[in-house]
């Protein structure tokens, strides 16, 4: 088994747009902020600005496990405009396909992701999506072997932690 944790080509744009949007179709469980539009596309829509070669502050990734697509990542990096100023690093959207969860596979790539940017990282979850806060956490423990703050801001939960050293290999 093979994941690659790897920064967003041009070519590979369409796929990304697809993938986002089972993420989106999950996301959807908690909360309305996004909705389907009568094409049945996902808005608010910013994907433009993601996959955008004029914005260095942002990072697509997608992971690939033995050639196959099985998820996504978006990180900001500061001076993003959806961070805390303190924080160096976001992970703003985060995905792993269904049938991939729970395999160690999203546990992996959050681990390459942080690995891949030093600097002051924070993490952002729905409050009501537990499983993705009881994911989180658990990564973030076992990352920083305790090391980090968690608290609840607005219906959000968010982890901040340190990570003080980074590697330049982008796969695993």
């Amino acid at each position: 088994m093979k994941l690659v944790v790897k920064p967003l080509s041009e070519e590979e744009h369409a796929l990304f747009r697809v993938i986002y949007s089972l993420y989106l179709h999950d996301l959807s469980e908690f909360t309305d902020f996004y909705q389907l539009s009568d094409e049945g596309q996902w808005l608010p829509d910013y994907l433009d600005t993601w996959l955008s070669p004029n914005q260095p502050n942002v990072h697509p990734f997608l992971f690939w496990l033995n050639d196959a697509p099985v998820g996504m990542a978006l990180v900001g990096a500061s001076p993003f405009p959806h961070m805390s100023p303190d924080a160096d690093y976001r992970i703003s959207e985060f995905f792993i396909a269904r049938g991939y969860r729970k395999k160690g596979i999203g546990r992996a790539a959050a681990k390459r992701l942080f690995e891949i940017f030093p600097g002051k990282w924070e993490i952002v979850q729905l409050e009501k999506n537990y499983n993705a806060v009881a994911f989180w956490a658990s990564v973030v423990r076992e990352f920083t072997a305790g090391q980090f703050a968690s608290d609840l801001v607005d219906g959000e939960v968010r982890q901040t932690f340190n990570q003080p050293t980074g590697l330049s290999d982008v796969s695993l």
